[in-house]
């Protein structure tokens, strides 16, 4: 059974080194504001990188589920409330994306958009609760 610290640590290793080697050259391509480097590529890798994030989402809502708020250690509210933290850094991927003409239609970016939209307003709730007790 995973728990809120055991969430923490798998996001915090997907987040460690996303895209390794590819994401460094990608870097040395960039210089602004003369050269944008591989656009594509670059918004690509947001929303892939947007995505695994939210692929932890079952995981994080099982622990909600199971997990009563009032019932949180301490460690466990801090690990809940970077995991928050991540989850709302992460939305602001697709946000920018969508706010690209190239992407603005874009289905599968709008769903996940909408899917760390609800993902965060389960949390926002859940956090709440846990920080209202005592």
């Amino acid at each position: 059974m995973l728990s809120f610290p055991e969430l923490e640590r798998r996001l915090k290793n997907l987040l460690a080194d996303l895209d390794g080697d590819f994401w460094l050259e990608i870097l040395k391509q960039v210089n602004p504001p003369d050269e944008a480097g591989p656009v594509g590529a670059i918004h690509d890798l947001a929303f892939r990188d947007a995505k695994a994030l939210a692929g932890y989402a079952p995981d994080l809502r099982a622990i909600i589920r199971r997990t009563s708020p009032k019932d949180l250690a301490p460690t466990d509210l801090e690990a809940l409330m970077a995991v928050r933290g991540l989850y709302n850094l992460a939305a602001r991927l697709p946000v920018v994306l969508l706010t690209l003409p190239d992407h603005l239609k874009n289905e599968k970016l709008i769903d996940l958009y909408n899917g760390y939209r609800q993902v965060l307003a389960e949390l926002d709730e859940y956090a709440a609760l846990a920080q209202a007790k005592g």
